[in-house]
């Protein structure tokens, strides 16, 4: 729509959608470093048993079948990716791990084709290897625009951290805003001033593994709460530790207490409060990002008789796992409250929840051609000042098989009117995770700040020894227009990113929470990034 959009270095990559075969990557792990293994079932080495083995088919001919016979058996329910997502001798083993999720899946209704030809397929359309651009130098002039102040705590013994988001909330009284950041590993949720010279942190919860909060007063006691969605664990797995928990504020207190509103669920990864039924009441709606098997989008609609012991009743809006992030709006402007869903595994899609009388109306916003694209998130922003909002959404997990590829980055899906959106790629960045609009340089337009996320086992191989972008600002220069101004190379740990005026000087500052590993060198710049840095804001007026 407009070519100005693309704010983006090296040469133009369009999105093909191609209809592809068995891949391994559609399971998107959020967060997390690795994959827990699973017995391999029986059906499965019947169905190796009946199949060549990849290994036999370098030097082989005339094994391929035709593009349709493959995309019947692989593309069945879902768009696979397409041959330029991999390195040619990595579809060796994305193929057969495609297999391997077919057999264990229990259908019998499909029939496969060999190995050996889907691999061959592959591997005759795939790059040797995958390019990515050269990244931006810093750009000295912006860099030079912001102070930082890196915060960081120990409790009883140092946890290596992973920050999973810091959001800037109005919780303890009304003016008075904090940092409050919720670690994946520790399972704290914490209260923090980023102040400078006297930061300060506080816990106020220690939980499994939580992910995000929500903030609403929950009893209407005149006291903001905080709803936690929590992980339950760090990897992903079948299991049922993940909860949705109230941490209640103490009336007369700066203390909370935590209360499970629901337990046994897989892995949950983000919850928002609202009216979502019209009756005055807050309500709940939680992604349950799950595993395999398990997931889906939780509705708690509040049954409360007495709102100060709120109840709640626990109904499916969605039954698909990989639910990222929720982003609550009247999206359709029809007066009730719908939601916006991030939803990765196979899916790879965003997707409206279209609120209206006792119902929810589902209807797609985008979906990506391919599933290797990564899905992370998205933010709500009103980037071209209609007076509508629209969504920043990145792409950039690479942590189901740590593979990151040159389809990661930034989009703006805009906002025309009654649930329908325009995509337009906004920029190429490895390992996109989290991106926020705010107006850094102080014109009354809106920039965009975005962080990427990538572990220290990388691949393809020549990424781990590139300098790749960690912090990035797109200076929107004129309408819709946008340069690129790299703020930092070289340590891409920062899963979670949030934007405010931190000390109430006029300028807008951010907030940056690192996931590092045991596996980065301890002299690397990477492993010695704190919990939190705080981008101040310097530039003069």
């Amino acid at each position: 729509m407009r070519s100005m959009l693309k704010a983006r270095w090296g040469s133009t990559r369009g999105i093909r959608a191609v209809w592809a075969c068995c891949s391994s990557i559609c399971l998107a792990s959020l967060f997390s470093g690795c994959q827990t293994s699973v017995e391999t079932p029986a059906a499965f080495e019947e169905l190796m048993l009946t199949l060549e083995r990849p290994t036999e088919i370098a030097v082989r001919e005339g094994t391929e079948r035709p593009p349709e016979a493959i995309a019947s058996f692989c593309g069945d329910c879902h768009a696979l990716p397409q041959p330029g997502s991999f390195e040619r001798d990595v579809w060796y083993d994305e193929v057969r791990l495609g297999f391997e999720m077919y057999a264990r899946s229990g259908r019998t209704d499909l029939t496969p084709p060999t190995i050996a030809s889907v691999v061959q397929y592959y591997r005759q359309r795939a790059p040797l290897r995958l390019e990515f651009p050269e990244p931006p130098e810093v750009d000295q002039s912006w860099a030079a625009r912001f102070e930082t102040t890196k915060l960081d705590w120990l409790d009883q013994a140092y946890i290596t951290p992973a920050v999973a988001s810091v959001q800037w909330l109005e919780l303890m009284a009304p003016g008075v805003q904090h940092l409050v950041a919720c670690d994946m590993r520790d399972g704290s949720v914490s209260l923090v001033d980023p102040n400078p010279e006297s930061s300060t942190r506080t816990v106020l919860a220690r939980l499994g593994s939580p992910s995000r909060v929500a903030m609403c007063d929950l009893d209407e006691d005149g006291w903001q709460d905080l709803i936690v969605a929590d992980l339950g664990s760090m990897k992903p797995f079948e299991h049922g530790f993940g909860q949705i928990v109230w941490l209640r504020r103490q009336p007369e207190s700066e203390t909370f207490e935590p209360r499970a509103l629901v337990q046994g669920l897989g892995r949950v990864s983000d919850v928002v409060a609202g009216d979502f039924n019209d009756d005055g009441a807050l309500d709940i709606v939680a992604a349950e990002f799950g595993h395999r098997l398990s997931g889906g989008i939780r509705l708690l609609t509040n049954t409360s008789r007495d709102r100060s012991q709120p109840t709640f009743a626990v109904s499916e809006v969605d039954q698909r796992p990989g639910t990222v992030q929720l982003v609550p709006q009247d999206w359709n402007r029809d007066g009730h409250m719908d939601i916006a869903a991030v939803i990765s595994q196979e899916y790879e899609a965003v997707e409206l929840f279209l609120g209206g009388e006792n119902h929810w109306k589902r209807q797609g916003v985008w979906q990506a051609p391919d599933l290797t694209f990564g899905s992370v998130g998205a933010t709500p922003a009103d980037l071209d000042g209609d007076g509508d909002m629209d969504l920043l959404y990145v792409n950039g997990d690479t942590f189901d098989n740590n593979y990151a590829n040159p389809a990661h980055g930034l989009q703006w899906l805009e906002n025309q009117g009654q649930g329908e959106f325009a995509y337009h790629r906004l920029l190429d960045l490895p390992g996109a995770y989290r991106a926020v609009a705010a107006d850094f340089d102080g014109d009354d337009d809106l920039d965009i700040v975005a962080v990427a996320n990538l572990p220290r086992g990388v691949k393809p191989l020549a990424l781990q020894s590139s300098e790749t972008v960690s912090i990035v600002v797109l200076e929107q220069i004129r309408p819709l227009e946008f340069a690129t101004r790299v703020l930092e190379r070289g340590t891409p740990r920062y899963p979670a990113l949030e934007c405010g005026d931190f000390d109430q000087d006029g300028r807008v500052d951010f907030a940056v929470g690192a996931q590092l590993f045991g596996s980065d060198d301890a002299e690397s710049a990477a492993a010695k990034l704190p919990r939190l840095t705080v981008w101040w804001n310097r530039q003069e007026r």
